[in-house]
C-alpha cells in the first residue's frame, strides 16, 4: 500500500473506534450495570454517584475511567499527542470491577455480592475502543511527523 492509503486508513479507524466507543458508551447509560440480590443500578446511576464510593472501598478507581475516558475524547476531538499516556491506564482501572466480589448495600449498610451485567460490559468496551482510537491516533501522527521533527524534536 502507498502511504495515502495507509494514512486514510489510519484516519478512518480511529474516527470509527471513537464512533463506536461514544455509541457504546451511550448505550451502557441505559443498561442494567450491577445486579445484587433484587436490585439493579443502571449506568446513569454509577455514572452520577459512583464518586461516592471514594472512601467505602476500591470502587472508585474503577469510577476514574469516567474521567479518563472524557480526557480521551479530548484527545482524540483535539488530537492532542500529549496527553495520549492518559488513556492507557483506562482499561486497566475499569477491568477492576469484576474482581471485588461485594459492595456495601445502601439501604441495609451491609455488604451484598452482585454480579456484572449488560451495562458493564459496554461501559468496558468503549473503555478499550476509546484507547485504540488513542493509539491509532498516536501511530498515525507518528507516521505524519517528517523525519527532522522526530530527530530534533521540533
Amino acid at each position: 500500500m502507498h502511504i495515502r492509503q495507509k494514512l486514510f486508513f489510519l484516519n478512518h479507524s480511529y474516527n470509527t473506534a471513537f464512533f463506536f466507543s461514544l455509541l457504546c458508551y451511550t448505550l451502557s447509560l441505559c443498561f442494567v450495570s450491577l445486579r445484587a440480590d433484587s436490585q439493579e443500578v443502571h449506568g446513569f446511576f454509577l455514572l452520577l454517584f459512583g464518586w461516592m464510593s471514594f472512601g467505602l472501598n476500591g470502587l472508585f478507581l474503577c469510577w476514574l475511567s469516567n474521567i479518563l475516558y472524557v480526557v480521551s475524547a479530548c484527545v482524540v476531538i483535539r488530537k492532542a499527542k500529549s496527553l495520549f499516556w492518559l488513556s492507557l491506564p483506562m482499561p486497566i482501572l475499569g477491568v477492576l470491577l469484576p474482581f471485588y466480589q461485594t459492595i456495601p448495600d445502601l439501604e441495609t449498610g451491609h455488604d451484598v455480592a452482585f454480579s456484572t451485567s449488560t451495562g458493564y460490559w459496554l461501559w468496558y468496551a468503549a473503555l478499550l475502543l476509546m484507547t485504540l482510537a488513542c493509539i491509532l491516533l498516536r501511530v498515525r501522527n507518528a507516521r505524519k511527523e517528517p523525519e527532522y521533527s522526530r530527530r530534533f524534536g521540533a
